[in-house]
């Protein structure tokens, strides 16, 4: 669209980061080398140790120096960082755990550590409901990531080499706002608390992060933005050893800003109270020479309250969250391979209670086990018919996993009751029922009606998913380069359910409606919401309903990478089926890269991926809608529990099984050069995307919108980055420094008509440019939290051999033109509209702040301090907020202790 071109094509984001490393880093140096000498010495560290014949073994112990771990790749991680294993990798990033741990934000929250990152998006500037409060305080769930034009969905998240993709779809159609502290009646058909993720990875825990956001290698698929591969610490194989942290955040380290459009806050609101406590354990070590194991635990409690409504007593509401992480593994090193088994769970739960009912509440929930039995064994040289083939190294893996997201309520039903009747100027009417009056009061500031509700959101629902995994991955070298092949076979069953009926009786008639009678009170014939003196008039029921399907599928891939002298070339192919969809979706990868001195690399490529998420649609075919139903009084003022069903509103239709797989095609250019006057490291990228068959919806009446493949998108980038080691051991007390720089343009354009929205409602229509558009459908348009030019600079540094650590980190986003609402409506196409324009951006720099002091060490054991300062200059942004809630979260400090021993 012309309005997403336009913003896509001014707007623009740059980070600044310095750290100081750990001590290891600076202990030993090692010499720039070239992305030919890397990629020689990664292929040597892929085949060994393992490729004379003996058991796969690993020797990274859980983030420490061992005995055998590869010097070049500790020392020199930002080298890593733009030159990945493949030359062909041009797309990938990968932090270490220093260069991811600076980036996070103190919150436990590993996502926050990529946000600076190119062709990565987590920012909404022009978003005009910012306000923070206390449900947004309490959400600790991952950060939502769009990478390279995809959607936050879109992305293929990895933890270990387990897929943890909510593939029963975290996007809901009926509305996609979790719940607000000042929400009034949460929306029956949707289930809150849906994530893209299944396993909540805290930052503690992290041992290196890769992302891929294009050029991906043909192992990699079920994806349309990006991938992002956790590892975790690994098992210590040498001696126990273990670590512990806690860290807090409170609204007393918090600096509040006014976001308002005028800068006031005329409702005189408070900002939010809350406590964060983040808490982490791990212990790793050898049980003996053959096996070895580490237990790790994490958890996040977060505490706010806030005030009911004047009518409720105006009593204080307490919510809470807590996300619990728990993983053990267990390695065991034989003469047959090694043998890893593991199993991680995640529990978080997330507590919400309506400030405008007398008693609604809602547990929101998310739990997730998943087990991880996998075998690694590299045999000796193998000669074959095509070749001798080095390093063969075959790794095979079993996962079962299963993942329940819940909404937990007080009741499944729920009344409106009204104690006054009135008008801007007199009151006409009050209850006198003593049951009412007891929990729910006049307000005195008006005359007008006064209505009361009580009961709870509806039925307890559930979405869940339960997956069943085998793949094996075989690599190893030979001819001119490297080959690798593999497949995995999943099985998926996936469940959506609303466990019981949800009744909500919506309006009532009171005496006064009845005064024509004369009545002094209704008569009950039937107990069903009635009283003396008003009695429910309307009542609308939510059916239960119990959604299952399966899903199999097979994926295979195939990939070689030769290279002749100067030149290297990657073909692959990937090959996706399932049961489902029935499609045979297969995607070519071919990447090339040209070495014409050794400094210097040149690389191109065209890559297809496919999505993978059907089971969205599948599990929520024949949802029922609410259905309302009518009664009455009669003459004498007897209410009976006769009703009558109004117009029948049937079930939401949603059908997928006859359209082709949505897929995106990708061309990618790239430059890497070794800089020789200080042996730093250039990457320069263009990424080119195209989204074709994406699901749209078709409006077929009768509540059933279908499934259709005419969606379009398109996405476009150019970045630059830059990373440099140096050994500054002139510098008195400063053992290490390292500075890693990147700028992204970007452009993107979607098709507005999403299946997960309805570009058919007439409410809340939005007039841009002479177009009519839903606002769910216009956020689509307007962009996907683009800000189209960003830039980034890091610097990391250790001082007095690695007692002190220190990062910044700096984002800028670059001016830029947007949309803002006019306040203004129109008719338009005879329905009322809200009236947007073009609007010029100012540009936005936050700055942060990670350090680390050692207040005692020794040998092993240390206790270290920990402050986290975000946003030091306390910038507001572009974004404002609404006088319900004015508060923009400013500068803002995380403070701790750690240990080690």
């Amino acid at each position: 669209m012309q309005n997403a071109r336009k913003r896509a094509a001014i707007s623009g984001v740059a980070t600044i980061v310095l750290v100081l490393p750990a001590a290891s880093f600076a202990q030993s140096q090692a010499p720039a080398v070239s992305p030919a000498v890397l990629a020689d010495d990664q292929a040597q560290e892929t085949s060994d140790p393992r490729a004379t014949g003996t058991p796969a073994t690993d020797d990274n112990e859980g983030g420490e120096q061992g005995k055998a771990t590869p010097l070049s790749r500790i020392i020199v991680p930002f080298y890593e960082l733009l030159s990945p294993r493949s030359r062909a990798d041009v797309g990938t990033t990968t932090l270490d755990q220093e260069g991811f741990t600076v980036r996070t934000d103190g919150s436990g929250d590993a996502n926050s550590a990529l946000r600076g990152l190119p062709n990565v998006q987590y920012q909404n500037e022009t978003d005009t409901d910012a306000g923070i409060d206390g449900q947004k305080i309490l959400d600790t769930r991952p950060e939502l990531l769009s990478i390279s034009g995809g959607r936050t969905y879109e992305n293929n998240f990895i933890v270990n080499g387990i897929p943890t993709n909510t593939v029963t779809g975290s996007v809901e159609r009926y509305g996609n706002s979790e719940l607000a502290s000042d929400t009034d009646t949460p929306n029956a058909d949707r289930f809150y608390g849906l994530h893209p993720q299944t396993i909540f990875v805290p930052s503690d825990f992290v041992n290196s992060v890769t992302v891929v956001d294009s050029n991906a290698s043909a192992r990699y698929g079920n994806f349309q933005g990006g991938v992002v591969s956790y590892e975790l610490n690994k098992p210590n194989t040498e001696r126990w050893t273990g670590t512990a942290s806690v860290q807090v955040e409170s609204d007393k380290f918090v600096s509040y800003n006014i976001a308002t459009t005028d800068g006031t806050n005329p409702l005189e609101r408070k900002p939010p109270e809350f406590t964060k406590i983040k808490s982490s354990l791990s212990l790793s070590g050898p049980i003996n020479e053959i096996f070895s194991m580490i237990a790790q635990y994490s958890r996040t409690d977060a505490t706010t309250k806030k005030q009911k409504e004047y009518i409720y007593y105006s009593g204080d509401v307490r919510e809470d969250s807590l996300k619990n992480f728990l993983r053990l593994q267990l390695d065991a090193r034989t003469d047959y391979g090694l043998f890893s088994l593991e199993g991680m769970v995640t529990d978080y739960t997330q507590g919400y209670e309506s400030p405008n009912w007398r008693d609604m509440q809602v547990d929101v929930s998310t739990r997730t086990y998943a087990g991880k039995l996998e075998h690694s064994y590299t045999f000796d040289t193998l000669e074959t018919p095509l070749g001798r083939i080095l390093g063969l190294t075959l790794d095979t893996k079993a996962v079962v996993s299963h993942s329940s997201t819940r909404n937990q309520t007080n009741s499944d039903t729920a009344r409106v009751y009204q104690i006054r009747e009135g008008t801007r100027t007199a009151s006409q009417w009050t209850s006198s029922d003593p049951d009412i009056l007891s929990w729910c009061r006049l307000d005195p500031t008006t005359t007008t009606n006064v209505i009361c509700r009580e009961g709870g959101y509806g039925a307890n629902k559930v979405q869940e998913q339960t997956q069943y995994l085998f793949g094996q991955n075989v690599t190893g070298s030979i001819w001119a380069g490297t080959f690798e092949a593999g497949f995995d076979l999943t099985h998926t069953n996936a469940r959506r359910a609303r466990e019981s009926d949800f009744t909500y009786y919506t309006s009532v008639n009171t005496l006064w409606d009845a005064r024509s009678l004369g009545l002094s009170q209704f008569t009950c014939l039937g107990s069903e919401a009635c009283g003396p003196d008003q009695y429910a008039v309307y009542k609308s029921i939510w059916a239960a309903f119990d959604n299952t399907t399966a899903l199999n599928s097979a994926d295979a891939w195939l990939q070689l990478e030769q290279t002749f002298g100067w030149l290297t070339v990657r073909p692959g192919v990937r090959l996706q089926v399932d049961d489902y969809q029935k499609n045979i979706n297969i995607a070519p990868r071919i990447a090339a890269t040209i070495t014409p001195i050794e400094r210097i690399e040149l690389s191109a490529g065209f890559n297809r991926y496919y999505d993978g998420e059907s089971l969205a649609y599948a599990i929520r075919d024949n949802q029922p809608r609410g259905q309302t139903y009518i009664r009455s009084h009669d003459g004498s003022g007897n209410v009976t529990d006769d009703w009558t069903m109004r117009t029948p509103t049937g079930v939401y239709g949603n059908r997928a099984s006859d359209l082709r797989t949505p897929f995106t095609d990708e061309w990618v250019a790239g430059l890497k050069v070794i800089d020789p006057l200080t042996d730093g490291a250039f990457r320069l990228r263009y990424v080119n995307r195209a989204m074709k068959d994406q699901y749209a919806a078709a409006d077929l009446g009768g509540n059933v919108r279908q499934l259709t493949n005419s969606g379009t998108g398109a996405y476009e980038s150019a970045t630059a980055e830059y990373a440099k080691t140096w050994n500054v051991e002139r510098f008195r007390f400063l053992d290490h420094l390292t500075l890693t720089a990147s700028f992204t343009w970007s452009a993107q354009e979607l098709s507005p008509d999403s299946y997960f929205y309805d570009e058919d409602d007439l409410l809340d229509r939005i007039l841009y440019n002479g177009r009519s558009y839903s606002v769910a459908g216009f956020s689509v348009v307007t962009g996907n939290m683009d800000i189209p030019m960003r830039a980034q600079l890091a610097m990391m540094t250790s001082w007095y051999e690695g007692r002190f650590n220190l990062g910044f980190a700096a984002n800028y986003n670059f001016p830029f033109t947007g949309v803002e609402d006019t306040g203004r409506t129109q008719m338009f196409e005879g329905v009322r509209h809200d009236v947007w324009e073009d609007k010029d951006f100012d540009g936005t720099l936050t700055v942060d702040l990670h350090s680390n002091l050692v207040l005692l060490r020794d040998g092993h054991r240390s206790v270290s301090l920990t402050l986290v300062a975000n946003n030091l200059f306390n910038e507001i942004g572009n974004a404002s907020a609404n006088n319900s809630n004015p508060f923009i979260k400013g500068r803002s400090f995380w403070l701790g202790l750690s240990t080690t021993f």
